[in-house]
C-alpha cells in the first residue's frame, strides 16, 4: 500500500486507489484471485463530519469521528464493489453492511497513522 501525493490512475494503473482531502492518494497493489474484485477507501480521522452525510444516514449525532470514518468507508468500499452510487447506498443501507453479503464480501479497516482505511474483496456478482 503506498499513501502518497503522487498516487494517480497513470503512477499505479493496476492498483486500487482512493484519494484523500490533503491531496494524497492511496494505492493498493493487491493481485485479485479469478473471480474476485478488490476495492479500497480512505479517510483523514481528523477531518470534519459532513452534517449533511450525517443526516442522510440517519444517525443519531454527536458522531465519533473514528466510528464515523469507519463506517463510511464500508460503505464506500461496498459500494464500490457492488457498483452501486454511495449515495444510493446510503439512502438504502445508512452506513450499515446489510448481513446477506456475508459470504460474498469481506472487509477489513484499520487505522493507519491518521487514516481511516477499508480494503474490501467481493466476489464477481456478488450484488445479484
Amino acid at each position: 500500500m503506498t499513501v502518497d501525493a503522487s498516487v494517480s490512475r497513470t503512477s499505479y494503473p493496476s492498483s486500487s486507489r482512493t484519494y484523500l482531502a490533503d491531496g494524497r492518494g492511496v494505492a493498493w497493489t493487491a493481485l485479485a484471485p479469478n473471480g474476485f474484485r478488490l476495492a479500497i477507501d480512505a479517510e483523514l480521522v481528523a477531518q470534519r463530519v459532513p452534517p449533511a452525510v450525517v443526516r442522510r444516514a440517519r444517525l443519531t449525532e454527536p458522531v465519533e469521528p473514528v466510528d464515523f470514518w469507519r463506517r463510511w468507508t464500508q460503505a464506500e468500499v461496498l459500494a464500490k464493489l457492488l457498483d452501486v452510487p454511495i449515495l444510493l447506498w446510503v439512502r438504502t443501507h445508512r452506513l450499515v453492511a446489510p448481513t446477506e453479503l456475508d459470504a460474498s464480501v469481506a472487509l477489513r479497516t484499520v487505522l493507519y497513522d491518521d487514516l481511516v482505511i477499508t480494503f474490501g474483496l467481493a466476489r464477481e456478482g456478488a450484488a445479484d
